[in-house]
């Protein structure tokens, strides 16, 4: 399912918000705004309700609250709801400071549908996952290629396959892998 429900609020004046289903996921999610208004710090964190999962990212005032199915990423989330923080700074400024209720919400709902939309499909919007997939297409054509280089090498009567050099590629292979693989 994704990302389902979505808001972007300044203390209690919620600027924009966008549903993907019929719930009462807005009623939770104002509750919500309510109880961490009394706070001024920033915060990533999450709430459960049901089976949902509510994610916010507050910083500077401006609170991005987003509900999604308990089976999706934390991880690919708060990507995402960095993601829409910066693109409601970028698109509105100081202006946020000072808009009443619902100002930004005709323009910016188009866009919360857009990248929730985004966010639950596509596979390269999360980056560690993006990463992963080309550490393995780079692997695949490393492999390919050495396998070709073997064969040519023994076909051609040129000197045959240094197995170092093969070994060497594997623990390369393996160092980026560790490196970019977080689990």
């Amino acid at each position: 399912m994704g990302i389902l429900y979505g808001m972007v609020a300044r203390g209690q004046a919620v600027l924009a918000e966008f549903s993907a289903t019929k719930t009462n996921a807005s009623i939770v999610a104002r509750q919500i705004l309510e109880n961490m208004s009394q706070g001024n710090n920033d915060t990533n964190s999450s709430f459960s309700h049901d089976r949902y999962i509510f994610h916010v990212y507050k910083t500077d005032g401006l609170t991005a609250l987003f509900m999604a199915d308990d089976a999706f990423g934390r991880r690919i989330l708060f990507a995402f709801l960095e993601d829409v923080h910066h693109r409601f700074v970028k698109a509105y400024g100081r202006a946020i400071q000072s808009a009443s209720a619902y100002t930004m919400n005709e323009e910016f709902s188009r866009v919360l549908s857009q990248q929730m939309d985004r966010f639950s499909s596509d596979p390269n919007a999360d980056r560690l996952n993006r990463l992963k997939g080309e550490m393995s297409q780079l692997r695949s054509v490393m492999i390919e290629n050495i396998g070709e280089r073997q064969s040519v090498g023994v076909a051609g009567g040129e000197d045959e396959f240094n197995a170092g050099e093969l070994n060497s590629v594997q623990k390369s292979i393996s160092s980026l892998q560790e490196y970019y693989v977080v689990e």
